[in-house]
């Protein structure tokens, strides 16, 4: 990748000014070809090919340039936007999540307690009722008969034990349903997240697949103006360029995903349970 910066006019005056913008691509330009032009002609061919090579890189470097800049500004927007909308969801998810949030972490020990509490009797109920049946399919009725006698002298605080476990848990499954009534507004307005996440993923690996091409080609740019290979050079220069269109255009595209994020939870977060 070419950078060049820091480029000043001397003047007979002895007073340095800065040159303008097209004064310093030109020079930009000057300098790749006086620095493939040092080398030995031994190591360089100076045919045509190698002379319209030289004539590619000088047209192509202000588009190069340009387009170098628009994607840096296009990854940082990008950027800025999905770090946004991260800590947005994670606003949104953490207010549903606090729905009710006290009510039905008391029902819930309130309904733990009372299934703890009768557990020793309900267990003993139902171990009596195991043994029952096995005493009778052995046909031994006297245990089958002592074990009902003693099964049913609980019934009544087994029935007490288990209604009361029903009534707890009844009180905590409603009051889900209707903290679950609450959010639905707003997961709603959150249902479409997943899916362009699930695209955003699958578009960043072929991203960063170009992205790594692109930087190969940079380094074979880099390699061949210090050897002088102007051939080499302008054929690295094209084929990052190339890269950096599908990046950019990548980019515009994980951009609108990003967007449509953002107006899911601005949607989500007005449709919150006040």
């Amino acid at each position: 990748m070419f950078r060049f910066t820091s480029f000043t006019n001397w003047r007979s005056e002895g007073v340095v000014t800065p040159l303008s913008g097209r004064t310093v691509r030109r020079m930009a330009v000057l300098v790749i070809i006086l620095s493939l032009w040092t080398y030995p002609l031994s190591g360089v061919s100076a045919d045509s090919g190698w002379d319209a090579a030289l004539d590619e890189i000088h047209n192509l470097y202000t588009d190069y340039t340009g387009l170098q800049a628009s994607l840096k500004s296009d990854l940082q927007r990008n950027q800025e936007l999905r770090k946004q909308n991260n800590t947005a969801l994670a606003a949104v998810n953490k207010q549903l999540q606090a729905t009710n949030a006290a009510q039905l972490a008391k029902l819930k020990s309130a309904s733990e307690a009372v299934q703890k509490k009768h557990a020793p009797l309900l267990d003993q109920y139902t171990a009596l009722s195991k043994q029952i049946t096995t005493a009778r399919k052995a046909n031994n009725l006297k245990s089958a008969t002592v074990l009902e006698l003693k099964r049913n002298k609980l019934k009544a605080a087994a029935a007490a034990a288990r209604a009361e476990v029903k009534k707890a848990a009844s009180a905590l499954a409603e009051a889900k349903a209707l903290t679950a009534a609450k959010n639905k507004p707003a997961k709603d307005a959150l249902a479409p997240i997943p899916l362009l996440k699930k695209q955003i993923a699958a578009q960043n690996k072929l991203f960063s697949a170009a992205q790594s091409e692109r930087t190969e080609a940079d380094k074979r740019n880099k390699a061949a103006v210090q050897a002088g290979d102007a051939t080499q050079a302008a054929a690295a220069m094209k084929l990052s360029y190339s890269r950096m269109k599908e990046i950019r255009a990548m980019a515009g595209q994980l951009y609108g995903w990003e967007q449509q994020i953002s107006t899911a939870l601005h949607a989500a977060e007005l449709k919150l349970p006040k």
